[in-house]
Order: C-alpha cells, then structure tokens, then sequence
C-alpha cells in the first residue's frame, strides 16, 4: 500500500521526536530534496518514468522527458513487441556522439546535452526507416527566390550541412518564397497525411522571424501545404544558430489534386516582422515518424490526485509512489534533511545517528548499500571515448 505526504511528515515528526514541524521552514521543499537524495543515492526502480518518443531519420536531438533526473537513461527500445536481438543501448560522451553517429550499426546511440538548461537528448538509431531528401539546398539551380526574398546566394561558410546553405535577405515585414521544380519526380506515397518534412533555418534575429511553411506538390496548382509553425522542434527559434523546424505532413491542407506519386514542385515560405539579412535555410528532407518509447530514472516520486506524477509536493493529500523498502530510505532521509535545516541540539545527535543508519559506519552496511545489493541499477551507464561498442 502506498503511502501519502502526510503519512511521510508524521513518521519525520516520529523519528524527530515530536519536532513541531509547522516551524519547520519550507518543510515541503526539505522532503522534496530528500526525494533526489534517495533517488542519487539508490537507483529506486519505482522512482522512474516511461515515455513515448518518436523518433525521425536524420533528426539527432530530442527534447528530454521533464522529470528526467540528470541524466539517468535506463532504455530507450520500440514501442510494442517490435524490438530485436540488435537494439542495444550505447550512452557515449558528447565527443563520441558527435564524431561516430553516422556509423551506429545497429540499436541506439545516446548522450545528454543541456542548451540554455533544457536538457536534449542525441539519439542516433538506423531504426527509423530512412528518410527521403528533397532537396540538400546548397545549390541555387533552380531556386527561384520571390516575396521578400532576394540576393539568394550559395554560402559554403555558414551550412547545416556540407557543402553549403542558400543566404537571402528577407525585406520589410512580409513573406519570403523559395519555389524549385525539381529535375527528379519524387513517389511520396508513403508519406501522405503522415510524414514530417524537416527544414534547417538561420535567422540572425530571433523575434523577427515569425513562422516556416511548405508547399509540396505536382505542380503550382495541386499541392500540399503544411500549417505554419512558429517554433522549432526543440523549442524557439535561437539567434545565430541552426533550427530545425518539423512541417507535419499529418495536418497538411491539399490544393488541387496532387499526384502523389509524382511530387517535384517545392516551396518554402518563410514569413517575418523586420528585415532580415543573411537569413539562412539549409537541408529539406521528409521521414517517417517511428515510434519508441524511453525507460528513465526520476525524482518526481509524488502523485497528485489527478494522477500526474510530478517533483514537487501539491499537498499533504498526494501519494508516494515508493514501496516500503525505498519508503523507508525517504523516511530517514526527510528526517535527516529536517534535522540539518534546524541545525542546534538536533545537528549533533540526531543527525550523526539518521547518517549512520543511511550510509553505514564501522559496524553497519547502512540501508543504502543494503538497498543497492538488493536492487542493482538499471541506469545505462556513459562508455567512454577509449571504448568501441561495435
């Protein structure tokens, strides 16, 4: 039976001798901190997360779960009964990932980055069915710039990818077209009302650009055209940096008939507020999403009565989703917590003795290291750069 945020306050009130915990300062904010301590110190099993991700050709970063604990992976593995022998789990450094991601043979490949403290997760994986380019954009051939687009160029110094990307400016507040008929038709059947096409953008103001879409059709009169998104996949556009933007095919409203087989009319329409020079786009592809899921190590350890697992507490009514053994740890872990905050008589005695109990002493394992032989980790741990997985 689990046990609630009131049960937990009255067995630290217990343990602390009838401490008046209303004196307490932030008494929540101590039981809080105590929950990432149990879950550092000892891997709970129950204190995790499981969430679906899905997963693109060519798309290398992953917003993380937000209840993701530093960055404790266990699995990431396909959704339902689809995965193989094959998929093994690599968790490698940034250095790693970044130089060897092209060449992953089999399962995936995974580090941990933060940008501006929002964690990202690099994920490399030939699961997902390979995608189909549209067009690299590193040529002007073709590429016909018309609205506020003009001066298009080739620019082999700033790029998404070598050899180069196609620099514009984009005039006043309007919107900007970049049209090309392609020389080879592209069958995008597979694709239909389910596909995401992706494009790279650098824009050197951020709140000036407002919104990307595309036209993806057989001619100018029958074609595809994608909502406008006004984010990128990770977020909001940065200044002075490479986004990628996710067009889902999924919502795309149809002009004309398009043949879907025969698909090599392309136009990208980038709208903005102010002019903006040296505006940059780069690489459009289309893949198919592939659903997986990732299995992960968490601190949000309460639930509310709504059922939504979070960190931090709501009210005393708000359920601990730890059996008795991790419970335990919780219970003097909060109390030795509580005990270090009022500092005095307590920080002698009390705390020395809830240390002792948890991390052990000359005559004592201490629950924790009991805890860990009885519940090896789970966690994938990071294989240095000196390891070849393959």
């Amino acid at each position: 039976m689990l046990h609630t945020v009131g049960e937990l306050k009255a067995g630290v009130q217990g343990l602390l001798q009838n401490i008046n915990l209303s004196k307490v300062v932030n008494l929540n904010g101590a039981l809080e901190r105590a929950a990432r301590t149990v879950v550092q110190q000892a891997d709970v099993p129950e204190a995790s997360g499981m969430q679906a991700i899905t997963l693109y050709d060519g798309v290398d970063y992953y917003l993380a779960p937000d209840i993701l604990f530093g960055g404790a992976i266990n699995l990431i593995r396909r959704q339902g009964a689809a995965s193989s022998p094959l998929d093994y789990n690599y968790k490698v450094p940034v250095d790693t990932f970044t130089r060897t991601k092209q060449f992953l043979p089999n399962g995936y490949m995974l580090d941990v980055e933060y940008k501006n403290g929002t964690a990202m997760l690099g994920i490399a994986s030939p699961i997902p069915k390979p995608r189909i380019i549209i067009d690299p954009m590193n040529d002007t051939d073709g590429w016909v710039a018309a609205g506020s687009a003009s001066g298009l160029v080739e620019d082999e110094t700033v790029y998404y990818q070598q050899p180069a990307s196609l620099r514009m400016t984009l005039s006043g507040s309007s919107t900007g077209t970049l049209t090309k008929t392609l020389d080879n038709a592209l069958d995008l059947t597979a694709y239909e009302g389910v596909g995401v096409v992706f494009l790279a953008i650098y824009t050197p103001v951020a709140g000036d650009f407002t919104s990307a879409t595309v036209r993806l059709g057989s001619d100018s009169s029958n074609y595809f055209e994608t909502g406008a998104e006004t984010e990128g996949f990770l977020g909001a556009w940065t200044a002075n940096d490479w986004t990628l933007i996710a067009l889902d095919l999924a919502g795309a409203t149809e002009t004309g008939t398009v043949d879907i087989e025969n698909v090599d009319y392309v136009q990208v329409r980038l709208a903005h507020t102010a002019t903006l020079v040296n505006f940059r786009v780069g690489y459009l592809w289309t893949s198919l999403p592939m659903p997986n899921e990732i299995l992960f190590q968490s601190s949000a350890i309460f639930r509310t009565s709504a059922g939504v697992q979070t960190q931090t507490i709501t009210g005393d009514g708000d359920t601990i989703i730890l059996n008795d053994a991790a419970y335990t740890l919780l219970e003097y872990e909060a109390a030795l917590n509580v005990a270090m905050q009022q500092g005095g008589d307590l920080s002698s005695g009390q705390v020395q003795m809830f240390r002792g109990i948890l991390y052990g002493s000359a005559n004592d394992q201490g629950m924790y290291n009991l805890y860990r032989g009885d519940n090896p980790s789970g966690q994938l741990r990071t294989v240095g750069s000196y390891y070849n997985p393959w």
